[in-house]
C-alpha cells in the first residue's frame, strides 16, 4: 500500500524501513481570492507551512500566525488538526480536495466531512489513509480577530499596535525557547497528545497539583498539560535513556540524541507512558505516526 508523506516531520519510521510505495507530496501553488474582509486562501498540499504562513503574516491577513514555526507541510494541517497557541486549522480550513490512492476519485471534503478532532480527523482513519491531500482552502480575515488567550500570548492582549507580524515574531520566540531546532536534533516535537480527561479526575489531580493548567473542552471534559505532568510530576524533564530524551526546556518533546533504533526510540516512549500512567491515572496517546 502507499505511504504518502509531506515533509515526514511527525513520522516515526521502523529500522526495517517500509515495504511499498512512498508517494512525497510535492504539489505547490497559493491563490488568493478576497471577498469583503474574507480571504480564502487555496495552497497546495506540498507548500510548507511555515512559508505560508509567513507570507500571510506579510499580507497583513488574519488566522495563521499562531501556527508560526511549526515544521512541515501544508497538506498535514488536515490529517492531524494541526494545532498551537488556541489555534486549530479545524477552525479556519473551508475544505480540502483530495484523490483516493486506489481508485483515483476526486473529491472536496468540506470542514464537517473532515471530522476534526483533537489532532485528528477522518484522514487519519483507515479508510481516510487512502485519500492524497491536493489542496486545502482556508478563511482568512482583513480584520484584526487575534486569538491571545494561551500561555505568554496573553501579554499582548494590551498592545495598542497589534498585528500579525507582531503575533508571529512572540509565537515564533516562544517557540525557540522551548522546542529544539530540528535541523540538529532528530525530534517530531510534542511526541504525545495533551490528555482530554473527565472534569471529576482533572479535580482529583488537582487537589495534590493546584498549578495543574487545564482547559474545559466540552461537557464535563478537560485538557490538560501533559508538559506539565511529566515534568512537574514525573519528574522527567531532561530525562535520557539510551541516547533518547524528553527535551531538557519542554518536556513534551522527545529528542534522539545518540539513539542508533526506532526500537530504542519506542520503548522510551511507552516506557514514559507507562510512568504517567502510574503516577496520575491517565493513558497518554501518541501523536507520532508509527511507521
Amino acid at each position: 500500500p502507499p505511504l504518502i508523506l509531506g515533509g515526514g516531520s511527525n513520522v516515526l519510521v521502523s529500522d526495517e524501513g517500509y515495504r511499498g510505495l512512498v508517494v512525497i507530496n510535492k504539489i505547490k501553488g497559493r491563490t488568493y481570492l478576497e471577498t469583503n474582509n474574507q480571504i480564502l486562501l487555496t495552497c497546495g498540499a506540498g507548500e510548507v507551512l511555515d512559508e505560508v504562513v509567513k507570507e500571510t503574516v506579510q499580507k497583513g491577513y488574519w488566522g495563521l500566525e499562531n501556527l508560526s514555526a511549526i515544521p512541515g507541510t501544508v497538506g498535514a494541517t488536515p490529517i492531524q488538526n494541526v494545532g498551537a497557541y488556541g489555534v486549530e486549522v479545524s477552525q479556519l480550513i473551508v475544505e480540502v480536495l483530495a484523490v483516493h490512492a486506489s481508485t483515483f476519485e476526486e473529491k472536496i471534503f468540506s470542514n464537517e466531512e473532515c471530522q476534526f478532532g483533537y489532532r485528528d480527523s477522518y484522514f487519519k482513519s483507515e479508510p481516510g489513509r487512502n485519500w492524497l491531500v491536493i489542496n486545502v482552502t482556508f478563511k482568512l480575515s482583513t480584520t484584526p480577530n487575534p486569538k491571545l488567550e494561551y500561555g505568554a500570548l496573553k501579554d499582548l492582549q494590551t498592545t495598542a499596535d497589534l498585528s500579525p507580524a507582531l503575533v508571529r515574531a512572540t509565537v515564533t520566540e516562544i517557540r525557540a525557547g522551548k522546542f529544539p531546532d530540528w535541523h540538529k536534533v532528530g525530534t517530531a516535537g510534542s511526541f504525545f497528545k495533551n490528555p482530554i480527561i473527565p472534569k471529576d479526575q482533572f479535580d482529583e489531580l488537582q487537589k495534590n497539583f493546584p498549578e495543574l493548567p487545564g482547559y474545559p473542552v466540552g461537557d464535563e471534559l478537560v485538557k490538560v498539560s501533559l508538559g506539565f505532568i511529566l515534568d512537574r510530576i514525573c519528574n522527567l524533564r531532561g530525562h535520557c535513556e539510551r541516547g533518547v530524551c524528553l527535551y531538557e526546556k519542554q518536556a513534551l518533546v522527545l529528542v534522539n540524541e545518540t539513539a542508533g533504533t526506532a526500537v530504542e526510540i519506542d520503548q522510551f516512549a511507552d516506557r514514559v507512558a507507562t510512568i504517567v500512567k502510574e503516577k496520575t491515572n491517565i493513558n497518554i496517546e501518541r501523536e507520532v505516526r508509527k511507521v
